[in-house]
């Protein structure tokens, strides 16, 4: 559907810019997404982490509004999370 090419342009255009940032960064290097809330409706982040991990150097901190139990992120807990290598930092 129209929908469907649109969601995939978005999620190319959206990792461009940020692999963008990430072959900027080097080794020692931390890059942060934020905002990632307001992916929620169009792409999943998974889907944007796996487009963008052969350009990570350094490190990539995702914040986003969800929750952590057990290795398990939720985003907005909208459906099962993936665990991709991730580490919570908690208050």
């Amino acid at each position: 559907s129209g929908f469907d090419f649109i969601k995939e342009d978005f999620l190319a255009d959206l990792a461009d810019r940020v692999q963008n940032a990430l072959v900027e960064a080097g080794e020692d290097e931390v890059v942060a997404l934020t905002g990632i809330g307001t992916l929620f409706g169009f792409v999943h982040v998974s889907d944007l982490i796996g487009e963008v991990e052969p350009e990570i150097q350094g490190r990539l901190v995702v914040f986003f509004p969800g929750r952590h139990e057990q290795n398990t992120y939720r985003l907005l807990d909208a459906r099962d999370g993936w665990d991709y290598l991730a580490m919570p930092i908690k208050a």
